[in-house]
């Protein structure tokens, strides 16, 4: 039959292999929690990615309305400061130019 000391040898070796198998399953169910950690996160970022692009675009278009107006009156501004030249040159008020009222 099997020795003594062939016995524990196998015992050992059964031991060993149950809690080398225990601490792979608790390695891999770390693993698995740390990616699902990690799957949320990227997620997550890619939301807050998605809301920033769009409120990116919604800032670009009215600082084009914005810049628009700027642009609209300075012209006005122009205009005005045209109008008060010429009426300090000739000493007489000038025509002045037609402005929307109410101002946009």
């Amino acid at each position: 039959m099997i020795s003594l000391a062939m016995m524990r040898v196998i015992i050992g070796a059964v031991v060993v292999a149950i809690i080398a198998g225990v601490i792979g399953w608790r390695w891999s169910v770390k693993q698995q929690a740390a990616s699902d950690f990690q799957q949320k996160q990227i997620s997550d970022l890619q939301q807050q990615l998605n809301r920033t692009q769009s409120e990116n675009s919604d800032l670009n278009s009215k600082l084009a309305t914005v810049q628009q107006e700027e642009n609209r009156l300075a012209a006005e501004n122009n205009l005005l400061n045209e109008a008060i030249a010429k009426s300090r040159l000739t000493g007489k008020a000038a025509e002045m130019p037609v402005l929307p009222y109410p101002p946009k």
